[in-house]
């Protein structure tokens, strides 16, 4: 059987160096992967006012596909066979509904830099709450 993995990506460095190490160790991996990009509307939800939300979240969602599919280029070049996914809120809770409702087995993950102890514990880190709510492996690059 061959293992379900997720790869949430962005346009951060962090990231770009998780997907080239993906690639770069893709003897490992399965062909299709699920590549999540995460719009994160958080401050949306607060400041916009609900009459603008709709027309704001369309402008995410499309700027969001463009993301996506930029970013799941070089894994198709790769000969991956990205299934793209594409969701709008905060990006840990995102990321860990998608782990459940795609039965993911393994989830590999960039972290930022500068990040770990304290820092992560008064501001929080998607990595360090991926690793704590999923119930599956994570590989943190």
């Amino acid at each position: 059987m061959t293992p379900r993995v997720l790869i949430p990506i962005d346009e951060s460095e962090t990231a770009q160096k998780t997907i080239q190490a993906v690639i770069s160790n893709q003897e490992l991996m399965p062909r299709e992967i699920f590549l999540l990009h995460v719009v994160d509307v958080h401050l949306v939800q607060r400041l916009v006012p609900d009459i603008q939300k709709n027309m704001v979240y369309e402008t995410a969602e499309k700027s969001g596909k463009r993301i996506l599919e930029k970013l799941a280029k070089p894994f198709q070049d790769a000969g991956f066979e990205p299934k793209l996914l594409l969701e709008l809120g905060t990006p840990g809770i995102e990321i860990m509904k998608v782990v459940e409702e795609q039965n993911i087995q393994l989830v590999i993950l960039g972290r930022h830099p500068g990040g770990g102890g304290l820092r992560d514990i008064m501001f929080g880190s998607v990595a360090n709450y991926i690793v704590h709510a999923v119930k599956c492996p994570v590989l943190l690059f």
